[in-house]
């Protein structure tokens, strides 16, 4: 038999906590504003699986399963605590899917940022094979500056990073 992994033995585990059900919402919500930490913990485990459900549509933003239950449980203890009125339950959807939100835009700005790195490395080597099929040499810093038109330490930068690459795929 195949072992279990981690998120489906947690899934389980979770499946185990009771649901809330409205008349218990109800009486909790009252206890929590009360200040009753019994109430509050019982809010939050109530409502993992409900968060836990909220991931659905950020499954390959770019981050792990695991990560975005994690983030989705903090969301919504942060709901729970900060609850003072109103619909618990939207309130809770709405801070989770905020934060889920902010997690996929954070690893769209990586994503863009890395492959526009690769995009300006991928140019400092078409141009160094230019310049050598023209000069019949390796290029220089400076000549790569000037063709690119940027600083020469950017050059530089870019020449450690290909380099980086290249050793790095030679580990694999």
């Amino acid at each position: 038999m195949k072992d279990k992994t981690v998120l489906e033995m947690y899934l389980e585990d979770m499946k185990a906590i009771k649901e809330i059900d409205e008349r218990e919402l109800n009486e909790l919500t009252a206890a929590l504003l009360r200040g009753d930490e019994s109430a509050r913990n019982r809010l939050i485990e109530g409502h993992m699986m409900y968060a836990t459900g909220l991931i659905q549509p950020f499954i390959g933003c770019g981050e792990e399963i695991s990560d975005l239950i994690s983030e989705s449980h903090l969301a919504l203890t942060m709901a729970v605590m900060e609850y003072t009125e109103g619909d618990l339950k939207s309130q809770i959807k709405s801070k989770v899917e905020e934060r889920l939100c902010e997690i996929a835009d954070e690893e769209k700005v990586k994503k863009d940022a890395s492959n526009k790195l690769a995009d300006r490395v991928n140019e400092l080597m078409d141009v160094s094979s230019e310049l050598a099929a023209e000069h019949g040499k390796e290029a220089s810093v400076e000549e790569l500056a000037k063709r690119l038109q940027i600083p020469k330490d950017e050059v530089e930068e870019l020449l450690k990073i290909s380099l980086n690459a290249i050793d790095l795929g030679k580990i694999n």
